[in-house]
Order: C-alpha cells, then sequence, then structure tokens
C-alpha cells in the first residue's frame, strides 16, 4: 500500500529516532515524504494523517533529525508548535525523558517557586532557560508568534496544521469587548454596520486608543498588562495602515473587531523562521485550497493517509431528527432532546459525549437531560478554565457520566471508555458574521472547508485508536445535504464509515 525506500539513509535515520518501534506502516510512509523533504531541500512537506495515526510521534521524530543538522544559516534543533498547552503538555509527557523541553507564557508558572524545575513546578525563567538550551522544544503558536527572541531553527513542526489560518489571523487582529472599554474608562459604542470600518478606525483613534494609553500601568506587572499592551500595539498597528482594504472591522454584542483576510503575509514570516517546515493535520482535506490561503507553494510535498481502524469500530450512524439550521432549529429541537434522552438511555453504562455545537442548544439539551439523568449530565459554561474541570470531572469519574459540550472539537483525547457513543447534534457550519461573510465572498471553497475539517475533527474525538471504538451519531438532517455538497472534500476512508437510518420517529 505504502511506498518506502528504507535504503534511504535520511529514511534509515529517521525510523531510528522514531520514539516507538516498530512504526506503522502508515507512520513509515509520512516519514518517507519528510526524508524527501531533507533530501531534496525542499522547504515544506504537509502531512495529513487521521486522529490517532501517531502524529505526536512522526513530529517528534523530524524534530530529532533537525537536532543533528547544521549549516550555519539556521540553529541545530527544532520546535514544534501546538494550538493549546494541553496538547504540549501532552508531547513532554510522552518525550520530556528523550530531550523535549516545553514552554508557556509565565502566568501559567508558580512565581514562588525555586531550585530545580521538575514535575511541571518551576518558574518561568527557569522554564525559559531549559527552553533555550535543549534543541527540542515544544510551545503554543501564541507564544512562539510573540516571541521574536527565539533563535531560528533547522526545523518547525506546525501541529493542527488546519487551524494555521486562524490563528495567524486571530493574532493579527483584535477584539474590543465591553469590558475592555470598561477598563479602558470609556463607552462601549453604538453597533457600527459591516460598512462602516472607517467610522471603526475613527473611534479607535480619537476615542478608545487615547484612552488606553492614559493608562498605561492599568494592570501592574501581571499578565493581564502584558495583554493591555499587546492589544494597544495591534490596535496602533491597524490605525496606521495605509492600505485596509483587506481588513474587515465589525461590531457586534458589544464587541468591536477588526481581522485581516489573508493569512499569506504572517505565514511568510512564520516559515522564514525555520529551513524547513513541516505541518500535520488530520484535516487538511483539499490541499489545494490549504496551501493558497497559506501561500506554499505547489512544489510542497504532500502525503494524504487513509485510516487504519476498522470501520466497524467508528460507525457513523446518521438519524435525521430535525433541521438544525438558524432558522429552522426551534421545531427540531423538542424532537432533538428526545433522541438524545433515548440514545443515552441506550447506553446506560458506558460514558458519552453530546458535540451541541452552539451555546444555546447546549444549555437546551443540558437542561434536559438533566431532569433525565441527574448527576450523570457534565456541562460547562464558556470560562476556558470550567471547561477543563468538565473534561477531567468526566474522566475521572468511576460513574457513565455523559459531557455535554459545545466546544470538544479539538485538542481532547476521549479513548476508550471514556467515550464509547457520541452524538453529534448539529453540523458544525460557521457561524455568518461580518468577517465569515467577507472571507467565504473572496473563495468559495473556504467555507465548506472549515465546516467539513471542523466535523471530522468532533467526530474523531471519541475513536482514538485501531482497538478503540465508538459510535456516533449524527442527528441534523442538513448532514446529508452537506456530505452530497462536500463529497469531493471528504475522505473516502471517513464517508465509508456513514450509515444512514430511517428517520427518527
Amino acid at each position: 500500500m505504502y511506498c518506502n525506500d528504507q535504503s534511504n539513509p535520511l529514511l534509515r535515520q529517521l525510523l531510528s529516532l522514531f520514539p516507538y518501534e516498530p512504526a506503522r506502516p502508515v507512520q513509515k510512509a509520512a516519514l518517507g515524504i519528510i526524508a524527501r523533504m531533507f533530501d531534496d531541500g525542499n522547504h515544506f512537506s504537509i502531512i495529513e494523517a487521521p486522529t490517532g495515526a501517531g502524529k505526536s510521534a512522526l513530529a517528534f521524530a523530524a524534530a530529532r533529525i533537525g537536532a543533528t543538522l547544521d549549516d550555519g544559516d539556521f540553529s541545530p534543533g527544532a520546535y514544534i508548535l501546538t494550538p493549546h498547552n494541553n496538547l504540549a503538555d501532552r508531547m513532554t509527557s510522552d518525550f520530556g525523558h528523550l530531550g523535549l523541553a516545553s514552554l508557556k507564557a509565565s502566568r501559567h508558572y508558580d512565581p514562588a517557586a525555586s531550585g530545580n524545575c521538575h514535575e511541571d513546578i518551576c518558574t518561568y525563567e527557569q522554564a525559559k532557560a531549559r527552553f533555550f538550551k535543549t534543541p527540542l522544544g515544544v510551545t503554543n503558536y501564541a507564544y512562539f508568534l510573540r516571541a521574536c527572541q527565539l533563535p531560528e531553527r533547522q526545523v518547525l513542526i506546525l501541529d493542527e496544521g488546519h487551524n494555521l489560518e486562524r490563528i495567524l489571523i486571530d493574532i493579527e487582529g483584535f477584539s474590543i469587548t465591553s469590558q475592555t472599554c470598561a477598563a479602558a474608562g470609556v463607552e462601549t459604542p453604538r453597533l457600527f454596520g459591516p460598512h462602516e470600518q472607517e467610522r471603526i478606525v475613527s473611534w479607535l483613534g480619537a476615542v478608545f486608543l487615547p484612552a488606553m494609553r492614559k493608562r498605561p500601568g492599568r494592570f501592574g506587572k501581571s499578565p493581564a498588562q502584558r495583554e493591555w499592551e499587546d492589544l494597544a500595539e495591534r490596535v496602533a498597528r491597524y490605525i496606521d495602515m495605509e492600505d485596509r482594504s483587506q481588513w474587515v472591522a465589525w461590531s457586534e454584542a458589544g464587541v468591536v473587531s477588526a481581522k485581516p483576510l489573508s493569512a499569506v503575509a504572517p505565514a511568510r514570516e512564520l516559515f522564514a523562521r525555520a529551513r524547513h517546515v513541516v505541518i500535520q493535520s488530520a484535516t487538511i482535506l483539499d490541499f489545494a485550497t490549504f496551501q493558497r490561503i497559506l501561500g506554499i507553494p505547489d512544489d510542497a510535498l504532500t502525503f494524504s493517509a487513509p485510516s487504519d481502524f476498522p470501520l466497524r469500530n467508528r460507525p457513523i450512524i446518521y438519524t435525521p431528527v430535525g433541521d438544525m439550521s438558524r432558522q429552522a432549529k426551534e421545531r427540531a429541537i423538542p424532537h432533538l432532546c428526545t433522541h438524545i434522552a433515548r440514545i443515552v438511555s441506550d447506553f446506560s453504562q458506558c460514558k458519552g459525549v453530546v458535540h451541541t455545537h452552539s451555546y444555546d442548544i447546549n444549555q437546551r439539551v443540558f437542561q434536559y437531560l438533566m431532569g433525565k439523568f441527574g448527576n450523570r449530565i457534565i456541562t460547562h459554561s464558556r470560562d476556558a478554565r470550567d471547561r477543563e474541570d468538565a473534561i477531567r470531572r468526566h474522566c475521572a469519574s468511576n460513574e457513565a457520566s455523559v459531557l455535554v459540550s459545545p466546544s470538544l472539537c479539538e485538542g481532547v483525547d476521549l479513548k476508550d471508555d471514556l467515550a464509547r457513543f457520541q452524538i453529534v447534534c448539529k453540523v458544525p457550519y460557521r457561524r455568518l458574521d461580518a468577517y465569515t461573510r467577507a472571507r467565504s465572498a473572496l473563495d468559495s471553497s473556504w467555507y465548506d472547508l472549515q465546516t467539513a475539517s471542523a466535523l471530522i475533527q468532533t467526530i474523531g474525538r471519541g475513536v482514538r485508536s485501531e482497538t478503540d471504538s465508538a459510535n456516533t451519531f449524527v442527528l441534523d438532517s442538513q448532514f446529508e445535504k452537506f456530505v452530497t455538497r462536500s463529497e469531493r472534500i471528504l475522505p473516502a476512508w471517513w464517508r465509508a464509515a456513514i450509515q444512514t437510518v430511517a428517520k427518527a420517529a
């Protein structure tokens, strides 16, 4: 199935540096592409492999070979970037004993710690010193993109690469909430229309930014102060731009936002920080679109692997109970709740997860299930710490708990008995705010690509290895239309798992 030329010295070296024995066929094939990148002097390799394919081990092997390279222009070593600290923590848990060091923003460290840095108890300065000294490092995108003092290295591995455009755009753009306005001592502005960018610029320059600058030490020496200063810098850059035609500015529900429509420029700066760039994801899906939106050249080496998990272990059971689109969901939600309760009852001895996609749907489903199943049901608020606490409670519970959440699309490992069933309430279309409309108008394939990626990532939370299994129930009648429309970008191995059953009663 795969072509692995193990006579290639670089491939043999990568296999010798692979942290697990033996490497699976799909992993050997991906390492073969990475070896070609080094051999050919190519800047890019893009690896698409399903959830559970062992991409963390691939990343670490590529990083280790980076530590053996030295051509003078780039330092020996590699950086691995992830979207979330918990993913970085997982990698250091797996590979820290092999020399992988991690680094986060200072607020995540214990300022009172002293002595040796071990067991996650250390100061920021200790962790930073170790990160600089060690040629193999993992950190989150946000920290890396703002840490200009980090030396350039041979290899840069970008994990969860399907999120790269969004991450880069969020780093460039900004949002100003009513709480931020209050901290600056200004009133929250009236709602601006979608075509009032110059009015927003005027408000930012005449009212908001001067108010921020009058309070330079608003939060003292704290992480909040650094965020305050970073926001002021981004607002100032936006105001000073000569050409804002490739930006969208809008306000909604008391929040003023501005974002660029393209990530090509910040992506170019990121890619320049290493000789070789390895991008990994389970959901590249459309390589041509992915490369276009990030400015990656056509000669980049690409690899897409099918899932080697048995079909019987990962069925996607499509049972339409109603149309969950914004216009029709009110009629569908009562039927949705009834059917979810039926599934939860059928899996009375198993843990599971209900993916609700929105906080509105989440609250209504949670209240309905609580009335029937009581403390078996766990959910969370919008607060990130509350979400992490809910995940911990679900994983630690000895009961057949059910985690109800709108935000478990990525970064959560619900392996084995942590999720023997999943329920997808709604196809995870992006909300059609001013930015999404403007971005979709530029690239007609972009919107469906975002949705397909979110859907596959969501369903991938429950089956994490070839021996794991979970039943996934999709209840939104929009699912069939989306699959039909997006057949070109949905992987065949994923579509093969779909089982359509009669419309729910």
